[in-house]
């Protein structure tokens, strides 16, 4: 799929529509191609991205810098310091990925310039058009130059596509049928009945059987997720909460926790169906049946990513039936397992009070905590994420407590920081 569209881009001038399964790699099939046609000398915007939600602009943004760093490029999207954008969009970055509404903002207030843009890319388009963004796009695309090349991405069918595009001679690439990238065959779905039509025992009951491995519990609302979430903690089972509601803070810190082991099982609305790339994920529980074909096939699509394979479940309740788009269903009874599971993991993660804009590394924090936790090697650090202001890191739970009680409060590149063990937190979004 990737070298298809990265040769016919370079053998036409057309607009392009790319429709590929989730996980199959969209990203670099458009990221390569533009990245390689820019003009590095110039001191001007050339390309801009727009992607439906934070999570996959910010991925799309790590993307770009592990592929091409010294490209120069501004990450925007709604719950991030706007200050702290506008001073990086002052030195007039080559790509800027940002979402639909962050980014009219910043043009409204003239902090981005689009007479200049050659290359846009809407990303996911369908759940751009899905979350109400139409009016932000068009706005957006009437002050981009005419001739301004564009390619849209989508996991699913774009039937109708809207006027304002104004696509050229519009390629379509169609991969949603490549039996290598469909996920269909390596995803086992079963059915499991509930006894009630509340589930939530039936979903406890269900983690404990399934195996020791990364799973995400999608439910319909964010009242749901939340209901989820608090029964589980309440019955000993640890989880992460992750929904549009909670604080940009807890958002990234949720990932965080669950990419790097230190949580197996998160508990989202179908904002984690789009833009979570987690290699790791075995299980997908739908615990509220998906509300349609497109919400199951991107929910799924959080696991059995290229060439693994991963289990889907439908908690049903006595009065609701498997999906009829859903084919192959196995029959699981918990009556037969036992609950031999616990999801306790060997890992914590811990926070430190310093990030991007303290110039801090990830070199730099493993060096900071191997020379003042000496009971820690360097094989034992897993995952660092940095963020502005604060970097989290994932580390043996064995050896948690000790680290923090010898590395608290010193310095890191002359400034002071504070290290506390990170837990999930219900803080919501204002």
């Amino acid at each position: 799929m990737q070298l298809d569209v990265i040769e016919r881009w370079q053998n036409s001038s057309s607009d392009m529509v790319v429709l590929s399964p989730t996980g199959s790699g969209k990203s670099l099939a458009f990221l390569v191609p533009i990245l390689s046609s820019l003009n590095v000398s110039s001191s001007s915007t050339q390309a801009v991205v727009i992607a439906p939600t934070r999570e996959i602009a910010m991925q799309t943004f790590d993307v770009i810098k592990k592929i091409s760093p010294s490209t120069s490029t501004t990450c925007c999207y709604g719950g991030h310091d706007a200050a702290i954008e506008a001073r990086s969009l002052g030195g007039i970055p080559h790509i800027i990925v940002a979402t639909p509404g962050r980014l009219l903002d910043h043009i409204n207030r003239k902090k981005i310039n689009l007479t200049s843009i050659k290359y846009i890319v809407i990303d996911e388009f369908d759940k751009c058009l899905e979350l109400g963004f139409t009016q932000e796009m068009r706005d957006i695309m009437v002050g981009c130059p005419a001739d301004a090349r564009k390619i849209l991405t989508s996991a699913t069918t774009i039937d109708n596509m809207p006027v304002f595009m104004d696509l050229k001679k519009c390629l379509t690439i169609d991969h949603l049928s490549d039996n290598e990238l469909n996920t269909e065959k390596r995803i086992t779905m079963w059915r499991v009945k509930a006894r009630d039509n509340n589930k939530l025992s039936t979903l406890l009951e269900l983690l404990y059987t399934i195996d020791d491995e990364p799973a995400i519990v999608f439910t319909s609302t964010r009242e749901r997720a939340q209901e989820a979430f608090k029964f589980l903690s309440n019955n000993k089972m640890d989880s992460v909460l992750y929904h549009g509601a909670l604080q940009q803070l807890e958002r990234e810190k949720a990932v965080a926790m669950f990419e790097n082991g230190s949580l197996m099982v998160m508990v989202a609305t179908d904002l984690a169906a789009r833009g979570l790339d987690i290699i790791t994920v075995k299980h997908i529980i739908h615990c509220d049946l998906p509300l349609s074909q497109e919400t199951f096939i991107h929910r799924n699509g959080r696991t059995a990513r290229i060439h693994a394979h991963g289990n889907s479940y439908f908690i049903t309740s006595p009065s609701e039936n498997v999906p009829n788009y859903v084919s192959h269903c196995n029959e699981l009874s918990l009556d037969s397992l036992s609950l031999r599971h616990t999801k306790e993991t060997s890992t914590a993660t811990l926070h430190i009070s310093a990030g991007k804009k303290e110039k801090v590394s990830k070199g730099d924090i493993m060096g900071f905590l191997i020379s003042h936790a000496t009971m820690l090697t360097a094989d034992e650090i897993g995952k660092i994420n940095i963020f502005d202001h604060h970097s989290l890191v994932a580390v043996p739970k064995a050896k948690a407590a000790d680290i923090i009680k010898a590395a608290s409060s010193l310095k890191l590149k002359k400034v002071k920081v504070k290290i506390s063990q990170a837990r999930p937190r219900l803080r919501f979004a204002k």
